[in-house]
């Protein structure tokens, strides 16, 4: 498979794109208004979605401060969507100046609304938004702006926050992670979260799987997994306490969003590579 086969997608304002919905989940915006029909037909049958999304978003965060405070300094967002509040290089260097972040993306206005807003922070210098996929690992390590930003001789650490969803068992998922903790050194980190039936109540699982159906007709279809499957991933890695867990549960800095809805359908973990 050729690095042409992975351009990144097109802007299309007629088919709603999975970066485009996981944002309004998140802040509430509309990109386009194309996008509404897909997204009142999505919140019918997963009500609690929204809620989903910000469970991912919060995990992200306190997984950028967990690896901060490990001593990582430089960090490969795979997937980081289109850029709001909270984005990966505003946490980290909140914490230590001398963090570089590279965002990945292959949704064009998620790639040319984070380079208009690093670009307006002023902080090309140490952060980038390279257009790629977690489907062609080399691209992205070998991105000249991975190689000006990211000293693999030292810890990386990497965040697949809810985007293995999105890559199908033909992409070969388990392979994918394996290329990346590959190009790692001991010490780096890797957060990833994964929505699953498997905790969720019979009711959840009839809506989950209509909105999974549902994204049948956006750019990218959605895969489900179970536990298993998701801690797969994380061979190779030793995963951190308390393990796989629910995204809420994972070092709550807030009381834990106890739901029976959005909770059980979004497993997390962190992993260090010894």
């Amino acid at each position: 498979m050729s690095s042409s086969d992975f351009e990144p997608r097109p802007l299309d304002t007629h088919k709603p794109s999975s970066a485009r919905i996981y944002h309004h989940m998140v802040t509430g915006e509309v990109i386009f208004e194309s996008d509404l029909p897909f997204i009142h037909r999505l919140y019918a049958d997963i009500p609690f979605y929204p809620k989903w999304a910000q469970h991912n978003r919060r995990f992200l965060a306190r997984a950028v401060r967990h690896m901060v405070g490990a001593g990582v300094r430089q960090f490969l967002d795979i997937g980081a969507g289109l850029p709001t509040g909270g984005n990966t290089h505003e946490i980290a260097s909140g914490l230590a100046a001398d963090t570089r972040v590279v965002y990945v993306d292959n949704d064009e206005e998620a790639i040319n609304r984070a380079r208009d807003l690093l670009r307006e922070q002023g902080v090309l210098d140490t952060t980038a938004m390279v257009d790629a996929d977690l489907r062609e690992p080399a691209r992205i390590l070998d991105h000249p702006d991975t190689q000006r930003l990211i000293d693999f001789s030292q810890p990386v650490g990497l965040l697949m926050v809810s985007v293995l969803p999105w890559i199908t068992e033909a992409d070969k998922p388990a392979a994918l992670v394996e290329q990346f903790r590959n190009a790692v050194v001991s010490g780096s980190h890797i957060a990833m979260t994964h929505v699953s039936l498997e905790d969720a109540g019979q009711e959840i699982k009839q809506q989950v799987a209509a909105g999974a159906a549902i994204f049948a007709d956006a750019s990218t279809p959605v895969t489900l997994r179970t536990r298993q499957q998701f801690e797969s991933f994380f061979n190779g890695w030793s995963i951190a306490e308390p393990g796989i867990t629910y995204a809420t549960d994972w070092h709550p800095d807030q009381p834990v969003d106890i739901d029976d809805y959005a909770r059980p359908c979004n497993f997390a973990a962190v992993g260090s590579l010894p």
